[in-house]
């Protein structure tokens, strides 16, 4: 990445001579704030089987704290959005890394299924306020190659959710995982460092009248179709594949392993997908990855079972990476206040996502068969290739 953007338009983030490492501690602090906040998302899945006996909770337990997360998420991420239009990113932030320390402990010192579900929630609050000023403060750092920014920040979600999964070697001491994980958000709520940040609009714009201008603009559906047809391939076929490959007799551990290497391999496919978002253009760089998911989801389903599950691993590195190109493009088509645009379009998706997740699992009560509707949610991402065709400009973009 090139050298970031900072400086004094909000108190001084150092003057040119140590630019360079005030920038990237600044990036360093959002990158880490995000790999806590990745972590904390997941981070009840692997450890439930350690706190079930501890706080006597059952599994529709762990669904109503798995969901809490999900809302929080959505519901901040409008809230936040809001708020941006009066709140600095900054302060947004830290906001963030306050609630985020306040659900660790609270996590850490709940006593009974109540107190952790409210400390699970403030982690998803916190998630769902940090996502858009810190997308938006990562692309303004580094204008011009915000493609390969937002790919190298997108690393610590990954990261986080490989070590949520850790957690499971941390036994009766589950408790100190969240201690453990409060520290960084502790240091991060006390100490923010400065960066550029837009001005603020205080023109009494409604915000409905806002939304229905960026849904105006091609660039803000395309964002959406290219996140939507990545994030639905994680709901549906990634989310249903070790069901799917357990049925035929391949053996989970297996199927686990190269789900990992897949997610293993989406991060250098991050890398090169926002190198051809600066290089080429979002739309362009889309319909690569989305064409190519769908050239390999084909044969993960097609192909003969012991052949086909070892495609998981092309599959999924290319789903996922998908993600980076599309909030690339989701800066580039909002104003420089754009953290109710990022709030709601992020709410939009994951509704829509868990509402397609929802509609399979329901067809599936109804003895729909998996194969079939795996197929089907497959023909998105070769939808999303087609719109992004037409958006491709003729001449390359260099």
């Amino acid at each position: 990445m090139s050298d970031p953007v900072t400086g004094g338009a909000d108190g001084g983030a150092g003057d040119r001579g140590d630019g360079l490492t005030v920038r990237w501690a600044t990036f360093g602090y959002l990158f880490t704030l995000y790999f806590i906040l990745g972590g904390a998302e997941t981070m009840m899945s692997p450890l439930f089987p350690l706190v079930q006996d501890d706080l006597d909770i059952t599994e529709s337990n762990l669904a109503a704290i798995l969901a809490a997360v999900s809302a929080g998420i959505a519901s901040f991420n409008i809230l936040g959005g809001i708020s941006s239009r009066r709140l600095g990113n900054r302060t947004l932030v830290r906001a963030s890394a306050v609630a985020l320390a306040a659900g660790m402990v609270i996590s850490a010192a709940a006593p009974s299924f109540w107190v952790l579900l409210i400390g699970q929630g403030l982690l998803g609050a916190a998630f769902g306020i940090y996502f858009p000023p810190g997308l938006a403060s990562v692309a303004r750092l580094y204008p011009g190659t915000e493609g390969k920014a937002i790919a190298v920040w997108g690393q610590a979600y990954s990261f986080g959710l490989a070590a949520a999964a850790l957690s499971v070697f941390a036994g009766g001491g589950w408790r100190w995982v969240f201690v453990g994980c409060a520290v960084p958000p502790i240091l991060a709520a006390a100490y923010v460092p400065r960066w550029v940040e837009p001005a603020r609009d205080t023109a009494a714009v409604p915000l409905l009248t806002q939304l229905v201008e960026y849904a105006r603009k091609q660039s803000y559906r395309l964002a959406f179709l290219a996140s939507f047809g990545g994030v639905s391939m994680h709901f549906v076929v990634i989310g249903f594949s070790p069901a799917f490959f357990e049925a035929r007799g391949v053996d989970l551990r297996l199927v686990g392993v190269l789900l990992a290497a897949g997610r293993i391999l989406s991060a250098p496919v991050k890398l090169v997908g926002g190198a051809l978002y600066d290089q080429r253009g979002g739309p362009w760089a889309a319909r690569l990855m989305m064409a190519t998911t769908f050239g390999f989801g084909l044969p993960l389903l097609l192909a003969p079972t012991n052949a086909g599950v070892w495609f998981l691993v092309p599959f999924v590195g290319m789903a996922v990476s998908v993600l980076p190109v599309a909030n690339a493009m989701l800066v580039a088509a909002l104003p420089p206040q754009s953290g109710w645009g990022i709030g709601t379009f992020r709410a939009a998706l994951l509704g829509s996502a868990a509402l397609l997740s929802a509609i399979v699992s329901g067809l599936l009560e109804l003895g729909a068969p998996l194969k079939s509707l795996m197929l089907v949610s497959l023909l998105l991402p070769a939808l999303v290739a087609a719109a992004m065709h037409r958006a491709v400009p003729e001449t390359p973009v260099t």
